[in-house]
């Protein structure tokens, strides 16, 4: 399944990738099937920012590490939990990666973003009211970088690699990281506020709760 390095790691033979892949996916459905209901309504938001994740990823794939899925990551995480975001960053990273290229760095790429989704699911960036909180949210777009630089980084490790070429692979990616930190900074001023719009979406068919007086009827 794994043959020589490439520029992202050991490279891995199609029907690896396949395997791979294909556990990623039902990966994924299991988490989005399993029961929680600590969230109504999270299905078709869930969906609409993984189409938009993924494909904002696509078409400024021309600008290195300049994309809006961190910052999603980060609010779907803190929106939506832990099991939920995984779901999340498996469909964007496998669906991206299908026209980006694929390879051993997808199963990283997934790590290191489902670390940024658990933190941030355990540091929210939401108040005790359910709000979105910019200064949280502009703070999470500083420091997922280097989490998220750190594990995707170990995809390039075969073990012929020494600790001082490592530590060289990670100095020469600070400027990929500062624009990564830049772009999360962006995303987050100017399109926090949509993506959380989108996050709190209901979907038509959901009751709506009004509350008269100190009592709760359903209409």
């Amino acid at each position: 399944m794994l043959s020589g390095l490439g520029t992202h790691g050991p490279q891995v033979s199609s029907l690896g990738l396949l395997a791979i892949n294909s556990i990623l996916f039902a990966s994924a459905i299991w988490l989005l099937m399993r029961p929680n209901n600590h969230h109504k309504g999270w299905l078709w938001s869930l969906f609409l920012l993984a189409i938009i994740a993924s494909g904002s990823r696509i078409l400024l794939s021309g600008l290195p590490n300049i994309m809006p899925v961190t910052i999603l990551v980060i609010m779907v995480g803190s929106k939506y939990g832990l099991q939920r975001s995984i779901a999340f960053v498996i469909l964007v990273t496998v669906s991206s990666n299908a026209v980006l290229g694929d390879g051993w760095w997808t199963l990283f790429q997934v790590l290191a973003w489902s670390s940024v989704a658990g933190v941030s699911a355990v540091f929210s960036v939401h108040d005790n009211q359910g709000n979105l909180s910019m200064k949280r949210l502009s703070f999470a777009a500083v420091w997922s970088v280097p989490l998220f630089s750190m594990i995707v980084s170990l995809s390039i490790l075969d073990g012929s690699m020494s600790s001082l070429e490592f530590v060289l692979y990670l100095f020469n990616g600070i400027p990929f990281d500062a624009l990564h930190m830049m772009g999360n900074i962006f995303f987050a001023v100017w399109c926090g506020v949509w993506f959380e719009q989108i996050l709190s979406l209901q979907t038509p068919s959901q009751q709506r709760i009004v509350r008269e007086d100190q009592h709760v009827s359903i209409v």
